[in-house]
């Protein structure tokens, strides 16, 4: 059982810089988290927020978190969250407006998650220098460096060059990614603060660089641009959007697939604006991923 909600406001402040908060419209999600708690209560299911583990198919634990602005729910095992998406896949449901939610929100500039504490400034846009550039490589928060791959950022910085944009997570502080050893690349291409507004970057980029971890692959292809991964191989799922990301780089017809999947309630993407019958998909998925993980209980022992 939870101590604490996610979207109620009260979790906004544990793990971000004073001057950054969490956007307040994503409160509205506080109604489906709260009424998808009491439903894993009355079944004795544990639950987390916000978290990653590599748990078995066969899991223990259901994860929530945000997504885009919509609520995602999945199993701590990210075999078993990428499963659930391919099954919703193959309902093959006609879209109900997710894609188009999401995308609605970049028009009105609020997609992003995080705001500045003070009202009266925005994230500003990035100074160019008189230099244009071409493409951004949006970093994780310090916590996932660790999945970065070296080689294939050494690989982009030396491609882009200058006209390369390493755009700092909102929460990191510069100074953790160069104790991590990134001074070089930054050296050699550009760098774009945590306050600096990262839709705009994308915006004014031909190509993203993101990871599995991070919400920017569809956003990225939302607004058609070419997006490739900088993850270690063996780390692309499993933490985070990784197995939404999947679909992101794996297919060109990504954004199609997802507006499928996402009306699917086998996909655990819930939004109260979205989803007219949103506690029904709640309850339905709960008995289809109890049900899977019922079917491969006892396959795999430690």
């Amino acid at each position: 059982m939870i101590k604490k909600y996610m979207f109620d406001g009260s979790h906004d402040t544990d793990h971000i810089p004073d001057e950054i908060r969490v956007r307040e419209r994503l409160q509205e999600l506080h109604k489906v988290e709260k009424y998808f708690v009491e439903q894993c209560n009355k079944k004795n299911i544990p639950i987390s927020f916000d978290c990653s583990a590599k748990e078995r198919v066969n899991w223990n634990t259901l994860n929530y978190t945000s997504y885009n602005g919509m609520m995602w729910i999945s199993p701590l095992s990210p075999y078993a969250a990428l499963n659930q998406l391919i099954d919703a896949l193959s309902d093959n449901l006609e879209p109900v407006g997710h894609i188009e939610f999401i995308k609605s929100n970049i028009e009105k500039n609020i997609s992003s998650k995080y705001i500045l504490t003070d009202k009266s400034k925005k994230f500003k846009s990035y100074d160019d220098e008189d230099t244009p550039f071409e493409a951004t490589c949006i970093l994780p928060g310090h916590n996932k460096y660790k999945t970065l791959c070296k080689r294939k950022l050494r690989t982009i910085t030396k491609h882009w060059g200058s006209k390369l944009v390493y755009k700092v997570h909102p929460i990191t502080d510069l100074e953790h990614a160069k104790e991590m050893g990134f001074d070089d690349f930054f050296n050699e291409a550009r760098i774009a603060s945590r306050t600096v507004d990262m839709y705009d970057l994308i915006k004014r980029s031909s190509h993203i660089y993101s990871t599995h971890v991070s919400e920017t692959a569809l956003t990225s292809l939302i607004l058609e641009k070419t997006v490739e991964p900088i993850d270690n191989f063996d780390d692309r799922l499993n933490g985070g959007f990784g197995p939404i990301s999947h679909f992101c780089y794996t297919y060109p017809d990504a954004l199609a697939k997802l507006n499928k999947i996402f009306a699917s309630y086998k996909s655990g993407i819930v939004h109260p604006t979205v989803d007219n019958n949103w506690k029904e998909k709640i309850n339905k998925y709960l008995h289809y991923v109890i049900e899977r993980r019922e079917f491969q209980n006892g396959f795999y022992l430690r």
